[in-house]
Order: structure tokens, then sequence, then C-alpha cells
């Protein structure tokens, strides 16, 4: 019997291809965000590695808002990475977009199921802008990386949002601050586009 014809032999080269498929889509789509990026093998096996962790962290929670915290604490340890200020804005859409296309393509079927497109974290960040948020009555340090302390809020705010419901995490975080417009605009916009399967 020749191998290609064994049944076993048969499905596991059809899982590889699908596998590979699947890490294709993604390097792919990466590159649509980042059109100004040389495609370079190291970068290609950088964003399969963030693509494996992220499927990683998706395996090992039982709850959709863990996977959004722990996201939110990578968002924060590079924002707190002095050597990173120059480039926080784009290694943070970077994580994010990777982490939605391994979503999307590379491990949808895990048991955390979370609804999230390669397009969502640019629409929360637009849709943040579009809505009024003021970046005047922020702190300083806001202003060197502003995408990223955004796309931090949402993430955080979407963990808050899967624990207690949309309604009581706006209700509590509001009650924590004078000008509650920008909380507003941040958790409307991050149950729009990063959690919008949220309650």
């Amino acid at each position: 019997m020749k191998r290609e014809n064994w049944s076993p032999f048969r499905e596991l080269t059809t899982n590889r291809n699908l596998k590979r498929q699947a890490q294709v889509q993604v390097i792919a789509g990466f590159y649509e965000t980042f059109p100004q990026k040389e495609r370079l093998p190291q970068i290609n096996q950088d964003v399969l590695e963030m693509s494996n962790k992220y499927c990683d962290l998706k395996a090992s929670v039982t709850q959709r808002g863990k996977v959004f915290t722990s996201i939110a604490g990578q968002l924060q340890r590079l924002l707190e990475e002095p050597s990173a200020t120059s480039i926080a804005d784009e290694v943070s859409l970077s994580l994010v977009k990777v982490y939605a296309l391994a979503n999307l393509y590379v491990c949808p079927d895990s048991s955390v199921q979370i609804s999230i497109s390669p397009e969502s974290p640019k629409n929360y960040l637009l849709t943040v802008k579009q809505q009024g948020f003021d970046a005047q009555d922020v702190d300083a340090e806001f202003h060197n990386k502003p995408d990223a302390n955004l796309l931090l809020a949402g993430y955080g705010a979407c963990a808050e949002i899967y624990e207690m419901g949309f309604i009581q995490a706006l209700k509590n975080k509001t009650a924590s601050f004078s000008n509650t417009n920008n909380i507003k605009v941040v958790y409307n916009a991050a149950h729009e586009h990063l959690c919008s399967d949220a309650e």
C-alpha cells in the first residue's frame, strides 16, 4: 500500500497543510496592516511566535476575561519598558493585531470562544478618537504613546466587562473619575469592537 493512500498519513498531511495555511494567513494579515515593513524571515518568525503565544493563552484559561486580562498585562509591561517608548504604539498594535489574526485563523475552535476580528483593534482606536476622547485630560505620558495607552485601556475595559457586565463595569469605573466622558468613550468603543460578545 502506498504511504499516501494510508488514511492516518493523509490526515496528518491535511492537518499540516491546514496549519501552514493558517500561518500564511496570519503573516499576510500582519503585512497588510504594516505595509511599510520589509518582509523578512525574522519578522515572520516573530509573528508566528506571537500567534502561538496567544493560542497557548487561550488554551490555558476557562474564561474570556482572563484572555483580556493577560493581554492588558502584556500591554502594561510594554508601556513600562523605557527602551520601547518610541515604538510602543507600533509594537502594541502589532501584538493585538497578531493575536486577533491568530484568534481567527489558528485557534478559532479553542474552548474559550472570543469574537474579535483582525480589524477590531484599529477600528477601536478610530472610534475612540472620533467619539470625542479628550487627550488634553490625561497625563503627559499618554501623549508619548497614545495608541498603546488606548489599547491598554480598551483591553482592560473588556476584562472588566466580561467579569461583571458592561453596565456594572462602566458604573464602577466612572465612579472613580471626575471626568467620565473619556471613560464612557473607551468602554463603549471597547464593547463595540474588542468584546462585542460580552453582556
